[in-house]
């Protein structure tokens, strides 16, 4: 005998359903992938920059894409957002020049795909960001829950592309490293403001020594820190560490160099949840 279910249940149901499958890039049919994922690359005033992106269609039946650009930014927890079609204040999308807008390829094949950047003869030194979206053609119903209620989903990659125009650089400064809950784990990170023109990445090693003894050796993350961006980035202990940071005796002596474009800081610190303190002058 069928349960009575109301319709919001079914459509909750299915909700659920579909919850673990919408992360995946090949959820709904689209199996999509692209190489290398991100651009950064530099112009002059005047210049046109020319790039290709190799796309693969790793599903064994032809697919149907299209290509389109959209404004992108960065929040302070490293996180993309992708703006609506709109242009949004201080734009370069309209710089940007596709090769086509739709793409149709056969299963299990590759192709490479062309585009240009125009920077005008009269940008001033900055940078351009904007992201390319390979996207399905067509939206895939997905069928799901008791009565195949059927939910549209659409497949979507960004590629982010930045352009560093003249002699725009980072101007970067180490506020202090401190402990941080990251991904549910208590871990080391620099405190990296960006006042100049253009994004910058940290790098660098770091030794560190816990309370009795244990060494571990640690790894600045690359991710970017946008021009007027404050952001917490994550210093990771290296998987090869014999020690992981639950077993990690407070307070942990981190030491080491942290470098990026156009200047570097070295640090000698000593770090617990209960007591951060700032760099030493």
């Amino acid at each position: 005998m069928k349960s009575k279910q109301s319709f919001l249940e079914k459509l909750l149901l299915a909700s659920c359903m579909l919850i673990p499958a919408l992360p995946a890039a090949n959820a709904g049919g689209f199996a999509a992938t692209v190489s290398p994922p991100r651009f950064e690359l530099f112009a002059k005033p005047g210049d046109t920059v020319r790039e290709t992106v190799e796309i693969s269609n790793s599903d064994a039946t032809t697919a149907n894409f299209k290509m389109r650009t959209a404004d992108w930014d960065l929040t302070e927890d490293g996180k993309v957002i992708i703006h609506p079609p709109e242009l949004q204040p201080g734009s370069c999308r309209g710089w940007t020049r596709l090769e086509r807008r739709s793409i149709k390829m056969a299963g299990n094949t590759s192709r490479r795909f062309r585009y240009e950047v125009h920077v005008p003869a009269d940008t001033p030194p900055g940078e351009c960001r904007v992201a390319l979206l390979l996207e399905g053609l067509d939206e895939e119903s997905v069928m799901a829950g008791p009565d195949e209620i059927r939910f549209p989903v659409q497949g979507r990659i960004a590629i982010i592309v930045y352009v560093v125009i003249g002699d725009a650089l980072p101007d970067m400064e180490l506020h202090k490293i401190s402990i941080s809950t990251v991904n549910n784990q208590q871990t080391p990170v620099a405190v990296l403001e960006n006042k100049g023109m253009a994004h910058g990445r940290p790098s660098g090693i770091l030794v560190g020594t816990d309370a009795v003894g244990n060494k571990l050796e640690f790894s600045v993350s690359p991710s970017p820190v946008m021009p007027g961006q404050t952001r917490n980035i994550p210093i990771w202990p290296a998987k090869t560490n014999k020690v992981s940071m639950q077993d990690v005796v407070m307070p942990l002596q981190l030491s080491g160099t942290i470098e990026w474009e156009g200047g570097n800081k070295k640090i000698s610190e000593t770090l617990s949840p209960t007591h951060q303190i700032g760099l030493k002058e």
